[in-house]
């Protein structure tokens, strides 16, 4: 057998197809295959991240019930306006119970938001300190919401534990745009 440049021609054809082969078919689809998979990765990624969401969705309904029952239990706290007067009186028999006596009481102006309204009332309160400290004990205790922003305390006289003071309570209680709304609610 003879072997000569068309042979060899021959040869380097065959050779020369597989790595053809390799660079014009195999590789461009081996990245193909590349990019498919990172796509499919990240399909499964969010479709993990969607699972788990919708895991929470099911549990989404007992949450907005428990956040509901959470919202009635506040409201009950809060009284209508026609009621502050009740509550008011109330730290005031808390004050007598406790030997304090409230010197001056004055209302100051209503703060009203969307859903409720706040009431800060000025006293300055006269008294034991022992009984001012049950005082603030019983205050919280109250069924109502209540706030003490500010308190200044000053001690009266020479007489141990006698003390003198200045107390700003605020009152919360239904806005008016929420009762009025409960009202066309109703109707």
């Amino acid at each position: 057998m003879r072997f000569g440049l068309r042979e060899f021609l021959f040869v380097l054809l065959l050779l020369a197809m597989p790595v053809a082969a390799y660079f014009f078919v195999f590789q461009p689809r081996n990245a193909q295959i590349a990019d498919a998979r990172s796509e499919v990765q990240q399909k499964q990624a969010k479709l993990k991240q969607l699972e788990t969401a919708t895991q929470d969705i099911t549990d989404l309904g007992n949450q907005i019930d428990k956040l509901e029952n959470a919202i009635a239990l506040i409201e009950q706290k809060l009284p209508a306006h026609q009621e502050v007067d009740v509550v008011l009186s109330e730290v005031w028999k808390l004050a007598s119970i406790h030997n304090l006596t409230p010197k001056s009481v004055r209302t100051d102006k209503i703060q009203s938001k969307r859903q409720y309204s706040a009431l800060p009332i000025k006293m300055k309160i006269i008294g034991d300190f022992d009984g001012f400290y049950e005082f603030l004990l019983e205050l919280e205790k109250m069924p109502r919401i209540t706030r003490l922003p500010m308190m200044k305390l000053q001690k009266k006289g020479d007489i141990e534990g006698h003390m003198h003071a200045e107390v700003v309570l605020t009152i919360f209680f239904e806005g008016s745009d929420r009762s009025s709304g409960a009202r066309r609610a109703q109707g």
